[in-house]
């Protein structure tokens, strides 16, 4: 495929993916509307606590081993008979390791101090970690062959299948163990789309191949190591909160406002997912300003879009999350406050985290995340009993801010980068006029002061001339 068909290729799943992304955001919304209303405080509480907790067991599944297996594709891109085995092959290696790991964990879980319901919960949800283990190496395959229209259509149909089970779960007035049972079933559909249609680029068969599963674990293990302690630290307030607090309507609480927080950050990873491979491609050619130009208007779009959300929720989090999740939920908003911090933060350090990635100094990185995740952990043992969610809340901001750093500070230097501040400045200007202009109408309906703050916060980035308007265009079409 030449440069043109590449770019093409690029821009059409990139724009398939986000308009998938908006339809399956907008059905998971009304799916947790309609779960947190069901289920109430507690029962929403034991469903983040199985959802987190079988979380934590995913990571050791990754080990980078769908990075990997993309680049391995690349690298063969012409070779039919290797694809198959390495597809194979991998996939035979993932659903080995996830059914002991996850097997192992709903074992342990019988253990820990949890409801008997709860307990019967995270088997039934065993389903929906396994599915969602191996669908991770079919969407690698759609990854490689520019189908994800395919896995964005997978993925709207498993949405869909939640929400009419969860509907029928209310109807019928079903509990906890029915309902995450469903989201088993969903899980299960959306892999049974994107599999089927992946099967005609590579086979999805059983194939034993220690030797090709050393080579991959050889070449992965960074990249693996790296998400672990990344994700430990960002999933592990859910658990350790669910174990050191009495109230499970605490934990559901605190889950509401975090499954906001997880919904946001999408929008960043679907952007540098398609800066990562221009920013390497960059660099092999040696075009050190066509990298820094990417990396520094990447950073300044990411703030623009990350800036208005913090202040936003900053006046109109409670109201937000109260149409989101109800009423009882209404303190979530506060939480959301909080958590907001660090979704803006995340969004800037997913364009610094990339740049690391295309630079190829990952083990660089491996100190920092290690001691931020360690340093979380014992944070989250110390605190959580004593200040619950809301020192959580505040550990997840803190991290965050020390990993978005670290990697800003190594890749800038390593990549001779310059940033202005002005933008930044402008931006943040921009924001908070909105929020100041929008305050007023906090208790109107809630459309009046999310439109108005758009149209006010817009207008004002085009007067501050945050960024020159060729610029973005260049950006956003690349």
């Amino acid at each position: 495929m030449n440069a043109m068909g590449v770019a093409q290729a690029l821009a059409w799943n990139t724009g398939v993916q986000i308009a998938g992304k908006v339809v399956s955001i907008a059905i998971g919304a009304t799916i947790v509307g309609l779960m947190t209303r069901h289920l109430g405080q507690v029962g929403f509480g034991m469903y983040s606590t199985a959802n987190a907790y079988f979380q934590v067991f995913a990571i050791l599944l990754d080990l980078g081993i769908t990075v990997m297996l993309v680049q391995l594709l690349g690298e063969h891109a012409d070779d039919q008979e290797y694809e198959n085995r390495a597809v194979s092959a991998t996939f035979t290696f993932r659903a080995i390791l996830a059914c002991s790991v996850l097997t192992i964990a709903a074992v342990i879980g019988m253990a820990l101090p949890y409801p008997h319901e709860l307990k019967v919960a995270l088997f039934a949800i065993w389903g929906s970690f396994f599915m969602s283990a191996l669908s991770q190496i079919v969407v690698g395959v759609h990854q490689r062959h520019f189908t994800m229209h395919l896995v964005a259509i997978g993925e709207v149909v498993g949405r869909l299948t939640l929400l009419a089970g969860v509907l029928l779960a209310i109807a019928r007035g079903w509990g906890l163990v029915p309902i995450v049972t469903i989201v088993s079933v969903g899980s299960a559909i959306h892999f049974l789309v994107i599999a089927l249609t992946a099967r005609r680029f590579a086979a999805l068969q059983w194939n034993w191949d220690p030797v090709f599963w050393k080579e991959l674990l050889r070449r992965s293990w960074p990249v693996g190591l790296s998400i672990v302690f990344n994700l430990v630290y960002f999933k592990a307030d859910t658990l350790i909160l669910s174990i050191m607090r009495p109230s499970f309507a605490e934990v559901g609480i605190y889950g509401a406002a975090y499954r906001v927080l997880e919904i946001l950050i999408t929008i960043p990873f679907m952007y540098t997912g398609v800066l990562l491979p221009l920013l390497a491609q960059a660099l092999a050619s040696k075009d050190l300003v066509r990298f820094r130009s990417l990396y520094r208007n990447s950073l300044v779009a990411m703030a623009i879009l990350a800036a208005p959300l913090l202040a936003g929720v900053a006046v109109l989090g409670r109201q937000m999350m109260t149409l989101v999740a109800g009423k009882d939920f209404s303190t979530s908003g506060d939480v959301l406050k909080i958590l907001m911090i660090a979704a803006a933060i995340i969004f800037l350090g997913t364009v610094t985290s990339h740049a690391i990635i295309a630079l190829n100094i990952q083990r660089a990185m491996l100190p920092i995340y290690i001691i931020v995740a360690l340093a979380t952990l014992a944070g989250y043992v110390i605190l959580i009993p004593r200040y619950g969610m809301w020192a959580a809340a505040w550990l997840t901001v803190a991290s965050e801010a020390c990993v978005a750093l670290g990697s800003a500070l190594l890749s800038l230097r390593r990549s001779g980068t310059r940033l202005a501040a002005a933008p930044y400045v402008k931006t943040a200007l921009a924001a908070l006029l909105m929020a100041l202009t929008i305050s007023p109408l906090k208790d109107a309906w809630l459309p009046i002061p999310i439109l108005t703050g758009a149209a006010i916060y817009g207008a004002l980035i085009v007067m501050f001339d945050v960024v020159p308007r060729e610029i973005l265009l260049n950006l956003f079409t690349f």
